[in-house]
């Protein structure tokens, strides 16, 4: 009797827990449906979401590159970066042979990202600018600058041919002081610019805007004419002989 009565009690309460199981396993089976639906909603929406962050990044590269600029601020960048020292004032360049030439840049015919990566890894001895000394939106002013100058402009003067004339003025106004009788320069007192390896605009450019201790001579000093006369006396002397050309170095 007692088996039997702790069997039916066992069936009592067996019988009372089904209904708990059946609905735990209904809540089971439920969050497990829900479960699937949330990853296949996000397996679905994540493609899109990729996407879009591709499309951002993409957009912030493009958007990197300016796609205009502004020439008179250009030119500002141009001077203050130099450039003209080796360019010329509307970047015409150097027409030279040999490793003494400067291409011109003046309404040049790269495109705005092609001149952009020409300025950061430049070629020959021009030195690389990099985005903190100059951002893509001032070489963007630059690039305006430089297309805006289609007819290089030698400061309204021709390079004149009279040496003497030149020699005379560059001795009168103490240029033999800092660079010697012709040019040669000395490291203490200033830089070799006999014969110039710039074009007249360029060495008309520093005399007026020089960098480092040179004082600048503006139109009241000596004018631009009297410049170009410098400048033809300058040409006129001849290359410096190499150091192997020297026999005595050879003993």
């Amino acid at each position: 009797m007692s088996l039997i009565g702790n069997f039916k009690s066992s069936s009592v309460r067996t019988s009372a827990q089904r209904p708990k199981c059946a609905q735990c396993f209904h809540l089971l089976h439920v969050s497990r449906v829900a479960a699937f639906l949330i990853l296949a909603t996000i397996a679905a929406t994540s493609p899109t979401v990729q996407s879009s962050s591709a499309q951002t990044i993409g957009a912030g590269r493009d958007s990197s590159v300016p796609s205009s600029g502004n020439p008179r601020n250009g030119e500002k960048v141009f001077r203050s970066q130099t450039c003209d020292k080796c360019h010329g004032s509307q970047g015409e360049g150097l027409s030279a042979t040999g490793a003494n030439g400067v291409p011109p840049l003046a309404s040049t015919a790269l495109s705005l990202p092609s001149f952009i990566q020409l300025v950061r890894k430049p070629k020959g001895q021009m030195p690389a600018y990099g985005a903190r000394r100059v951002s893509d939106q001032e070489l963007a002013d630059v690039y305006a600058f430089l297309q805006s100058a289609a007819s290089p402009i030698e400061h309204g003067v021709s390079i004149s041919t009279n040496t003497k004339d030149g020699q005379r003025l560059y001795t009168k106004d103490g240029c033999y002081e800092c660079h010697l009788s012709h040019g040669q320069g000395a490291r203490p007192t200033g830089a070799r610019i006999g014969p110039p390896q710039i074009p007249l605009s360029a060495f008309v450019s520093y005399v007026r805007h020089p960098t480092g201790e040179m004082p600048p001579y503006t139109q009241k000093v000596v004018s631009d004419e009297e410049l170009a006369e410098m400048y033809a006396f300058l040409q006129s002397v001849p290359q410096p002989l190499s150091w192997k050309t020297i026999p005595l170095l050879h003993q």
